[in-house]
């Protein structure tokens, strides 16, 4: 009974080690994620979509080893048959040794004079070289990618305890591809990377709040089972969203539209807005939400003048605090200072002298706004 379960916990212990060594090569985590801001680290919001221009490229790569193509020259040994003349004198010879590791070294020494050596060019086996099949990640109907957005705090804002992340939602869910759906798969050679895709993130998520962000990529049908999710994920990058939004219509238009070009009931508490005008420059309102007997009211007041065919630029200068640089339509410029952690936000103004031709930049050093 003893050498049975000796036998059955030797036999268990042997197909574990096999199992390890099946897992260990059979294909787990062969895909690297990687993510990219392509268009850099600040954006402002879109005239519909929830950011303009945010966009992420996403390049797969397989971490297997390479696979070997060129054929390999290798030696190969070989043993020639004892003749029947040869084998009876290794008889006869023996039979006058008296030991048997005499008899075993008289048996190596003609097997040895028996082996041959000989070069011969073979294809070369790649056993650590594994193909992935994937289908193109993109965002739309079908697809097989989500991307996991977070609210961070600012710098030196204190996150209250137990305070879960803020996750932004994705708006138009896909449908995830299944086995059935008859999207075409790509194949992914060992040690080689996908072409870069990129795809339109601000589109499809809705970020309304100015702030600062994380985003990485997780691929739904490629496991990683180092990761909390299962799943291949990739690198993690920041940005961060201006409360700014460009919008070719006059301000009564988008007041009376706000739910449409906000893809919903605004969730923000602060936002500026550049609008058109019937004089031939443009605008810049703020709007600030605020509370009132326990309702919410909106104040609009308008900023400045902006020169047709020119943008105003912001910049973040701390927690609900922005510099505004606008060219004006009377030909200076106007830098201005704005402070959204106040009712009714604290307002600094200042005028810029332009000389012809030359457009301003707007700069912050120190969290002080500058114009160059």
């Amino acid at each position: 009974m003893l050498r049975t379960r000796c036998l059955a916990v030797l036999a268990v212990l042997a197909g574990l080690g096999l199992a390890a060594r099946a897992a260990e090569s059979s294909g787990e985590n062969l895909v690297e994620v990687k993510l990219a801001l392509p268009k850099g680290d600040t954006y402002i919001r879109g005239a519909t979509d929830p950011v303009l221009d945010l966009v992420a490229e996403i390049t797969l790569t397989n971490t297997s080893e390479k696979e070997k193509r060129e054929k390999a020259t290798v030696t190969i040994e070989r043993s020639e048959f004892v003749g029947v003349d040869e084998l009876a004198a290794l008889e006869m010879s023996l039979r006058k040794l008296e030991s048997k590791d005499a008899v075993l070294n008289a048996i190596a020494v003609v097997a040895e004079k028996k082996k041959t050596k000989v070069e011969k060019e073979v294809m070369p086996i790649s056993p650590k070289s594994v193909g992935v099949a994937y289908v193109e990640p993109e965002l739309g109907p079908h697809d097989v990618i989500s991307f996991v957005i977070t609210r961070l705090p600012e710098e030196g804002q204190a996150v209250p305890e137990g305070a879960k992340p803020v996750i932004i939602p994705r708006d138009n869910k896909p449908d995830t591809i299944s086995l059935v759906d008859l999207e075409p798969t790509k194949y992914l050679a060992p040690g080689e990377s996908s072409p870069a895709y990129t795809l339109p993130v601000g589109k499809f998520y809705r970020i309304s709040d100015p702030g600062l962000y994380s985003i990485k990529a997780v691929l739904k049908q490629i496991g990683n089972n180092t990761k909390p999710s299962r799943l291949a994920e990739s690198n993690e990058e920041k940005f961060r969203v201006l409360p700014f939004k460009v919008i070719n219509q006059k301000i009564e238009e988008l007041q009376n539209n706000w739910d449409f070009y906000e893809r919903g009931s605004p969730a923000f508490d602060y936002q500026l807005y550049q609008v058109r005008n019937t004089n031939g420059y443009d605008e810049i309102y703020w709007v600030q939400r605020l509370k009132v007997n326990g309702e919410t009211r909106w104040e609009w007041e308008r900023l400045c003048t902006v020169k047709a065919g020119t943008q105003a630029q912001l910049a973040h200068l701390g927690p609900g605090k922005l510099a505004v640089l606008a060219m004006q339509a009377k030909g200076d410029a106007g830098l201005y200072t704005l402070d959204f952690n106040a009712i009714g936000p604290k307002l600094t103004a200042k005028s810029i002298e332009l000389k012809e031709g030359a457009t301003p930049k707007l700069k912050v050093e120190g969290g002080a706004p500058s114009v160059e």
